[in-house]
């Protein structure tokens, strides 16, 4: 059974993959304008706050998954990880 490292350095792998294409690239940069670089705070609504951190928070777990192990390289023509040594 794979350990919870392992799951996560695989689900990093998935991400990378997903959004590594042309079409990825331009979808992340969608999402980034559309909720990362705005604001979340809505003046007296803290629904729509709440609602708005939400949405900001999905995109900001997708960078955070896609940012490079410094010591994991990824082989697109292998279509896998590779460690550094």
């Amino acid at each position: 059974m794979a350990s919870e490292e392992d799951k996560l350095k695989q689900l990093k792998q998935d991400y990378k993959l997903a959004f590594a294409t042309k079409e990825g690239e331009s979808v992340i940069a969608d999402l980034k304008s559309a909720y990362y670089h705005r604001g979340s705070y809505s003046k007296n609504d803290p629904h729509e706050t709440s609602y708005r951190e939400g949405q900001r928070s999905v995109i900001i777990r997708i960078i955070n998954l896609m940012k490079e192990d410094k010591n994991v390289w990824y082989d697109h023509s292998k279509r896998q990880s590779c460690t550094r040594i």
